[in-house]
């Protein structure tokens, strides 16, 4: 009797659900989410069975030749039905068609496991997405709840099978090169598509209304498509960890509405030159943090994205960012371009750009704003930014975004960027150290800026903001006649302000300036101009 109890116990511990190959713990995962600049909230880590299924006993073959899709799938679904599990790839090359994922399972890849996504068109269906169709992504998961991909190998999703290459960003052997591999070229010739019908297709897109289009007119206009990498959507307690995503067809991740995601020492690498290669997305999502993170990629590094949202809804809150380095990429950390869904509560800390050609770039335009609010960024350290260290855009064009017709403001989705603290920021080397454009109506509100240095070719250009302050800013410009210029502002405070370059003074202008206070700012005369149409009465000094 004794023996059948000890062996109920001993059976019983080992069938608790645990965390498998997790580096990252419930207790880090707590620390980081303390101390926050706006009210606390929690993720809970994934918790997994001690059942694991190695797709090597279900037949797969790590030679890079034998197609594995059903065997992974298959263990994938095997291990959900059966209440969970790991799902372990162990090293190998592991060729594979699109991976679905399912609630209650840890897909695991093992040190030394690439798993090489299919070049295969036919490997990819169309798949409906409201109103419409888009191609299946190369790892994809739908209303899932307790789901992880974890471990240290690497994704690869093959990427140059896929896309496009712009003339401009190659040199003449490189372009030559892809020439000669096929594809086809559109017609001004300024852009390669690897595959040879992608221009006819799509040329078809261009010439059909997505709204009148039925599932046969979307087939033949597939081999213009391009799939995420990591597309998981509509799911609650996530956590991707450890792995590498690296040579996507477009963004490496993209998180559509997730409540709870845990992105941990990921690594998201593409060429400078891949087109809409951005590496970290997340979208609609609520209670996020991003920690130990490395992107090199093609366009947005860390991006911040939502759209659609009812009536005082945030479809994006919660979220911290911290620990991470972007190297090159459009923006080291990117709000936007499309806010209409409404963002806010976000920290971003302790992160270093190198090489991006921004460094926090916040952008949206009139169709596709909506409030950002409630923005905290503190330690931010930049070398070789190539254009602004800080960006603010209201004006950005996008080809998905309603185009703002000159002298009118759509009433409807503007953007409202409200409330943003940007501290302890950095910088040795950019082309601007801030630029912020807004447009008259539009302005970029409540903005603090404190403990800044920063050392550029250009300095400050503010146009259109109100409430902006800035508390302690040391500003070295090397290349323009002014250390910066603000355009219509409302509300300006320039507080211990040095300008460590001599002769290059800060200018107010604009005939709608007011209320421009500079408190104990360390400006002497000669280093602060005022525009010939603004009100001087506006202008205090103290």
């Amino acid at each position: 009797m004794k023996r059948q109890i000890f062996k109920l116990i001993f059976m019983g511990f080992f069938l608790l659900p645990l965390i498998l190959s997790a580096q990252i713990t419930q207790t880090e995962i707590d620390s980081a989410l303390s101390g926050l600049p706006f009210d606390q909230f929690s993720i809970s880590i994934p918790v997994f069975s001690t059942r694991q299924y190695n797709i090597t006993d279900a037949g797969a073959v790590g030679d890079g030749l034998i197609d594995n899709t059903r065997i992974i799938n298959a263990t994938i679904l095997k291990c959900s039905l059966a209440g969970g599990g790991t799902v372990v790839i162990p090293a190998g090359l592991w060729l594979t068609g699109p991976i679905s994922m399912q609630s209650n399972v840890n897909l695991h890849l093992n040190e030394g496991a690439v798993v090489s996504f299919s070049s295969n068109l036919k490997d990819y269906p169309l798949i409906k997405s409201g109103s419409h169709y888009n191609i299946t992504s190369l790892i994809n998961g739908h209303h899932l709840e307790n789901a992880a991909i974890t471990g240290d190998g690497i994704f690869n999703g093959t990427g140059e099978a896929w896309r496009p290459v712009k003339k401009e960003k190659m040199n003449t052997d490189a372009w030559k090169k892809l020439l000669h591999s096929g594809g086809s070229l559109s017609a001004d010739h300024k852009i390669w598509y690897p595959r040879k019908n992608a221009v006819s297709a799509m040329n078809f897109l261009k010439t059909h209304k997505a709204s009148a289009m039925t599932l046969q007119d979307y087939q033949k206009a597939k081999a213009y498509y391009r799939p995420y990498m990591l597309n998981l959507e509509n799911s609650k307690n996530i956590l991707i960890e450890g792995v590498t995503l690296q040579n996507s067809p477009k963004f490496c991740m993209i998180m559509r509405n997730i409540t709870g995601l845990i992105v941990f020492r990921v690594k998201a690498l593409n060429e400078w030159w891949a087109q809409n290669g951005d590496g970290l997305d997340v979208s609609a999502c609520k209670n996020v943090l991003i920690d130990q993170c490395t992107v090199n990629t093609g366009d947005d590094g860390i991006c911040m994205k939502s759209s659609s949202a009812r009536e005082n809804e945030f479809r994006l809150e919660n979220v911290v960012i911290r620990d991470c380095k972007v190297n090159h990429a459009h923006g080291g950390f990117v709000i936007g371009s499309n806010t209409d869904g409404h963002i806010r509560n976000i920290y971003v800390t302790n992160c270093s750009f190198c090489g991006t050609d921004v460094g926090l770039r916040f952008k949206s335009n009139a169709g596709r704003g909506g409030m950002v609010t409630g923005i905290f960024v503190d330690g931010i350290y930049m070398k070789g930014i190539e254009k602004e260290a800080v960006l603010f855009d209201l004006t950005y064009e996008d080809t998905g975004a309603v185009k703002m017709k000159k002298g009118s403001i759509a009433q409807d989705k503007v953007p409202r960027f409200d409330g943003f603290s940007i501290r302890n920021i950095y910088v040795n080397g950019a082309a601007v150290a801030c630029r912020m454009d807004g447009f008259p109506g539009c302005h970029v509100r409540n903005a603090n800026f404190q403990n800044w240095v920063i050392k550029s070719k250009r300095g400050l250009q503010i146009n259109y903001g109100e409430n902006i302050r800035f508390n302690s800013l040391k500003l070295d410009v090397s290349n323009d006649s002014l250390a910066g210029q603000f355009f219509n502002v409302k509300q300006l405070l320039l507080q211990k302000i040095k300008l460590l370059s001599p002769g290059k003074p800060l200018k107010i202008t604009g005939a709608k300036t007011y209320s421009v206070l500079l408190n104990s700012s360390g400006l002497t005369h000669c280093q602060f101009l005022i525009g010939e149409e603004v009100n001087k009465k506006e202008i205090v000094l103290k």
